[in-house]
Order: structure tokens, then sequence, then C-alpha cells
């Protein structure tokens, strides 16, 4: 990698799932391969009430800044609470004072990011990431478009989405970019039955994920005489114990496992020793299961939705990826018999090979730095962020009083 890029993310305070993961991650790959990166972010003085049980951006980078310039600034609960243009200003003001002039940003997915770096894009070209497929994506990008200058897409169906959506955006300025994964070491378990082994990892209890699909796929495999068994990685204990009486009204609670919430080494063991992940979900982005079960050798059947469609026809993934219609149980069926009648070592190598050209983190990180190469000669109108002595002064107030509120509230619980 040129040692002479150079890259910002911008990102809000707490690890909130895949955005955030991928964007520690990308950045940390960059700057070991030689860009000069800055991730700017601020650092709670204390954890915030909407936390939860989530680390700081700033923690989680904390240990892993070599050749990585983490920028920060210690806040407190008038940031957490405050105005959107408050947590907007420091935000910028950051980028301000510790980022070089011309240094391109990618924001994460919070509207005071995108509201931060707006106001300073004719200093910083902004890069706006649209991870679903979802209308608080396209309406981020329609409120800044003249703001942006790039906007990725995680997948075709977002981009075209976007292209329709957000009429006045040139097209040029659009881009199909998948988030890129830390290839896990290549560790598949070498077959030695006929039983296929399923794993579904996600949330029981999201109307979104289709949850109660898996029940009738795996009806559907008994019924035809199918030896499988079925990992679930992701449920609670109230959804544990619902969907284990639906399995066992089925006739196959005895081939299901609930895993509950697992740490990455434990997910990456059950992944290593599956033949097929399932998903069924209503919508997606771009899955990031998706990639890590393909990067671990394991096949992927799932629904064809933003994202997954996108590999369907790929001359590479035919031995890998089976795409069916959302809520097609018979078809699921078929496609998973389909993979898993490629023999396991073909399967796993076609799956692994698949994962490092589409998903590695090198592939993703080159492709962003070759398409900032296309916007140089470009240049966009800042939205300045106008914070007056008085703005301030009602963001610290309101601030107060929420601060209060929640204070008295997390006591009597």
């Amino acid at each position: 990698m040129n040692e002479n890029r150079k890259i910002a993310f911008l990102c809000h305070p707490y690890h909130r799932g895949g955005v955030t993961r991928w964007m520690a991650n990308a950045a940390i790959f960059a700057a070991g391969a030689g860009a000069e990166v800055f991730f700017i972010t601020v650092e709670p003085v204390k954890k915030f009430f909407s936390a939860g049980d989530r680390e700081s951006m700033y923690e989680l980078l904390s240990g892993n800044t070599a050749g990585l310039r983490l920028i920060s600034s210690k806040v407190n609960f008038t940031f957490e609470f405050g105005t959107e243009a408050y947590r907007a200003s420091i935000y910028s003001r950051l980028m301000r004072q510790h980022v070089p002039l011309g240094v391109p940003v990618i924001v994460s997915d919070d509207p005071a990011v995108w509201a931060a770096a707006a106001g300073i894009a004719d200093k910083y070209p902004m890069i706006g990431v649209l991870h679903g497929d979802q209308d608080v994506y396209y309406n981020l990008a329609k409120k800044y478009e003249q703001q942006l200058s790039i906007c990725v897409c995680v997948s075709n169906r977002i981009k075209q989405t976007a292209e329709r959506k957000v009429i006045a955006m040139a097209t040029r300025k659009l881009f199909r970019i998948p988030c890129g994964i830390n290839l896990p070491a290549f560790a598949p378990y070498e077959k030695t039955t006929e039983t296929i082994r399923l794993i579904f990892i996600g949330r029981l209890t999201d109307y979104e994920k289709r949850a109660a699909d898996l029940v009738s796929i795996c009806s559907l495999l008994h019924q035809q005489s199918i030896a499988f068994h079925l990992d679930i990685v992701g449920n609670d204990d109230d959804s544990a114990k619902d969907f284990t009486e639906r399995f066992t009204s089925a006739g196959v609670g005895d081939l299901v496992s609930f895993h509950g919430w697992q740490n990455g080494p434990a997910v990456q063991q059950l992944l290593n020793k599956s033949d097929v992940l399932l998903l069924t979900s209503n919508s997606e982005g771009m899955p990031l299961v998706m990639m890590e079960a393909l990067a671990s050798g394991c096949a992927f059947t799932g629904t064809r939705v933003s994202g997954i469609e996108d590999f369907e026809h790929l001359p590479a993934a035919a031995k890998c990826v089976m795409v069916y219609k959302i809520g097609d149980i018979d078809d699921a069926v078929l496609k998973i018999k389909k993979s898993t009648a490629v023999p396991a070592r073909e399967r796993q190598l076609a799956a692994r090979k698949l994962a490092e050209a589409e998903f590695s983190m090198q592939a993703c990180v080159d492709k962003y730095f070759s398409t900032i190469t296309t916007m140089r000669g470009t240049a966009a109108t800042a939205r300045p962020i106008w914070l007056s002595v008085s703005d301030r002064l009602k963001s610290n107030a309101l601030a107060l009083a929420r601060y209060i509120k929640m204070s008295i509230r997390s006591k009597k619980h």
C-alpha cells in the first residue's frame, strides 16, 4: 500500500455492532499497511447511560494504535444529552485541530457525525457509507448530497435505490464497496459423517430475521430423512425456550442446539465445524455473518436480499453460495442439499477463495483508496454548523435536565 495514502475515520463514542467494528478494523489494517490514518472519536469520562454493556471506541482502539493516530476529547453528560448540533461541533473541532487539510473522512452511521463532516466538507472530503437498505441511510445521503464527495453503498441494491431516491446526487459519486473483514485462520473441519452441520447466527426475536423459517426448514429436512444438526448462536433465554417448544413440536427438538451469545473465538469454532450458514432474513445491508462464514470455509444459503443477491450468479460462488426467495422453504431445503452435494473440501476451498477475493480487509481498503482517487479536482460545498454561545448554553441546560431525569430513573431501578 502506498505510504502517502491518508484517510480519517470519524465515529460516535460507543461500539454498536458491525459498522463500528468494521471502522475500527479498517483503520487498524490501513495503518498497518503503511497509510497515514486518523481515527476521531470522543472519550466519555463516565459511562453514558445509553452505553449499556458496550465498550467505547476509545477503549476498543487505545491498545491497537500502532501506526494509527487516535484523536479524542473527553466528554461528559453534556455531550450525551445535549443537542445534535453541539455534538457535531465537538467532532468537527477535533477534525480541524488535529487532521491535516484535505484528508478524506469516512463517517459512521450517526446523524451528528454526518453533520460534523458536512460542516467542514469543503476542507475534508466527506465519504458517507450506506450500510443498510433503509430510509435512515437514504435520508442522510439526501440531506447531505451537496457535501458528499463520495457515497459508498455496501450492495448493488442499495446503490440502485440511492440512485432513485437521491435524485440530485451525481451517479459519479456512488460506488459499491462491501465492508471487509479480517480473515480468520482457515481451519475447517474434516467431514467424516453424512450429517449436515447447519448454523444460524442472529436474533431469534427479530421479525426481520424470519427465525420462524428455521423451524420449517428443519421440519422439511427431517421429513425428507436428511441427517442434520442446527446450531443457533444469538438467542436469549426467552427465545431459546420459545423456539425449543417450536422445534420439539415439529419433531426436530433433538437436532437443534442453542448456544446463546458467544464471543468471537467461540463463534469461530462453531463456524469451523459447520457445513452451511443459514440466513432467513426479510432484509439485510451486506451481512457480515455471510462474509465470516465463507472465510471459514462454511458454505452459505440465504434469502435473495440486499448484499446476498450480488453473489448469486458469480462463477466463483457456484459451489458455496445458494440463494432462495424469501419464505420459500422448499427451495431453501433444495439449496441446502445442492450445496452439500459438493464434496466438502472442494466446497470449503471455494468459500475461502471467494472470501479472500471479495471480503478481505485488504480488498476493501484497496477499493476505498482507489475510489478516493476519482474525486480529485472536485470540490464539495460545506454545510457549516452555526453554534452561538446561546445555543451552547441551551444545549447544556437541556443536557442537565435530561441527566437529572435519567439519574432519578436509574436509582428507582
